[in-house]
């Protein structure tokens, strides 16, 4: 596992383990490697959660639908993030999301109950652990905060805004966004021919610039 420590070095989880640590702590956590191909299923809505993920390599969806089988992008999982704590956390019996593939990936899968209580051997680290968790739930609600706020503004204007400004980056500064225009439009609940019209306007009137999926704002 120690091949993967640059990446893994970077999963907030391990915020502050050292590498000598490292090995021990994933042993401790019986982690282990799985591959998928681009649409396999990680988590299918309707199953109990009960690893959490650390992406290594590709990327992960987050999907849900509705009622009229309508799927919608909640989240994208790239290397180096966490995805399934928090439904393992709040221990729901029915996972309400679905995680597929969306490229073919490297995924370290840890067992929930291990991180979030002390092992037998009491590691030092162990402690620290719980507390980098806690951090992350807390950093995923305010993530979700953002997402409400931006599907609940009325213009798709407003949204394209609100979710560019969400990357914190400077004005003019490239962003590249993990969605195309089908799957940004899913992820703002927007029409895709509305958001387009609307990302040409913008671009039209000096708010933005993009190619594919990398946008800068020229203006707040």
């Amino acid at each position: 596992m120690i091949e993967h420590y640059e990446i893994l070095r970077s999963v907030p989880l391990f915020s502050g383990v050292a590498a000598e640590d490292l090995e021990r702590i994933l042993g401790c956590l019986s982690a282990k490697r799985k591959r998928f191909r681009k649409g396999d299923i990680l988590l299918l809505a309707g199953n109990k959660p009960r690893y959490i993920g650390v992406v290594i390599e590709g990327e992960l969806y987050i999907n849900k639908e509705d009622r009229d089988g309508n799927r919608h992008i909640i989240a994208a999982v790239a290397p180096g993030q966490v995805f399934a704590e928090a439904l393992c956390c709040a221990d729901v019996p029915e996972s309400p999301v679905t995680v597929t593939a969306e490229t073919a990936s490297l995924v370290l899968m840890l067992d929930f109950s291990r991180v979030i209580r002390t092992c037998p051997d009491t590691c030092a680290f162990h402690s620290k652990l719980i507390q980098n968790m806690l951090e992350i739930l807390a950093r995923k609600n305010l993530l979700l905060q953002n997402r409400m706020e931006i599907v609940s503004l009325k213009s798709v204007r407003a949204k394209v805004m609100r979710y560019l400004e969400s990357f914190a980056a400077p004005a003019g500064a490239d962003i590249a966004i993990p969605f195309n225009r089908e799957q940004l439009a899913d992820h703002l609940n927007v029409e895709r021919s509305a958001l387009s019209h609307e990302l040409a306007r913008m671009k039209k009137d000096g708010l933005i610039d993009y190619r594919k999926n990398r946008f800068s704002l020229l203006s707040f």
